[in-house]
């Protein structure tokens, strides 16, 4: 059986495993900080020298960055990775990189329920041609579109995060005291700096950070903190309302990402509020939410791709 290496590599840290069949090996996952690396490359060379065993026939790299054909660039570390050079120094057969969201788009079949935490019940996963989305709010922000049909899983690359902020967040944020300039795209307010900067104006403390405001949420002196979640929580449900019309993920939304993940942790009510309002479009077709509870979710994904 071929045995494939798979890495899921953000800003912080990089995780790496071995696979067959789509299975990750057991015992195989190890996680390295960046900061004592100078190079991706370096990071494979000292796991892969760990086994002492052949180089794995192939490789399949989920990166935290825009991926263009075989290259691609770390969004948070000067960090580049090349397709063939990977084949060339490890001898390796096939080589694919994948943008992390995409990653976890081709997790979304395989994720089981101990790996989910329900956020919102909706409609069932499709029998037939099931659609998905995938919506990352962590560093940055981004979305993988998935396709289910027949066997096969589909996942579109995307760079949402550059998109123009859509005109409903635009109004709510308008509603909370915001000059919406502030936040012109979408991973402006979407993402780790974003939730600081919105925390920091509604809760008037200008050294809070977003995990600051997330593990003030509730205490009985920090009322300002709570209405600053509750409300970034409102406009997260009209962000996941009109990705839920773009996309039309009738087999479920899967957050992921330390914002989403926290967000809908601690203030879910206001956001399943807002996402559930009626539309005609929608209909009764409102689409489960689901948040990614399995931090190696992008390695199952790579497991799992299929060349």
């Amino acid at each position: 059986m071929v045995i494939r290496l798979v890495a899921d590599v953000g800003g912080t840290n990089s995780r790496l495993a071995l696979s067959q069949e789509g299975v990750i090996c057991e015992g195989t996952i190890q996680s390295f900080a960046n900061a004592d690396w100078d190079s991706l490359y370096a990071v494979i060379d000292a796991y892969l020298a760990q086994d002492n065993g052949e180089s794995p026939k192939e490789m399949v790299i989920a990166f935290a960055g825009p991926v263009r054909g075989d290259q691609a660039l770390l969004t948070n570390r000067n960090w580049t990775i090349d397709a063939g050079k990977l084949r060339r120094d490890f001898a390796s057969d096939n080589v694919h990189i994948l943008n992390d969201l995409t990653a976890l788009g081709y997790a979304v079949p395989v994720l089981g329920p101990d790996q989910l935490r329900c956020v919102s019940s909706g409609v069932g996963k499709q029998a037939v041609s099931a659609q998905s989305l995938v919506v990352g709010i962590g560093t940055g922000f981004n979305v993988s579109p998935v396709l289910e049909n027949a066997g096969t899983v589909i996942c579109l690359s995307v760079e949402a995060g550059h998109m123009s902020m859509p005109l409903s967040v635009v109004e709510k944020l308008r509603d909370f005291g915001f000059q919406t300039t502030q936040f012109p795209t979408t991973e402006t307010l979407f993402s780790g700096r974003g939730f600081e900067a919105f925390c920091q104006k509604q809760s008037g403390q200008g050294t809070l950070t977003g995990p600051a405001a997330i593990a003030a949420y509730g205490a009985t002196n920090a009322e300002e903190i709570t209405d600053a979640v509750d409300q970034y929580s409102t406009v997260l449900g009209h962000l996941l309302r009109d990705l839920s019309l773009a996309y039309m993920p009738t087999s479920g939304i899967y957050l992921a990402g330390s914002v989403a993940r926290s967000v809908v942790n601690v203030s879910p009510r206001h956001c399943i509020e807002v996402f559930q309002q009626p539309c005609n479009i929608r209909a009764n077709a409102i689409p489960t939410v689901w948040s990614i509870t399995n931090d190696a979710a992008a390695l199952l994904g790579c497991a799992g791709y299929s060349f």
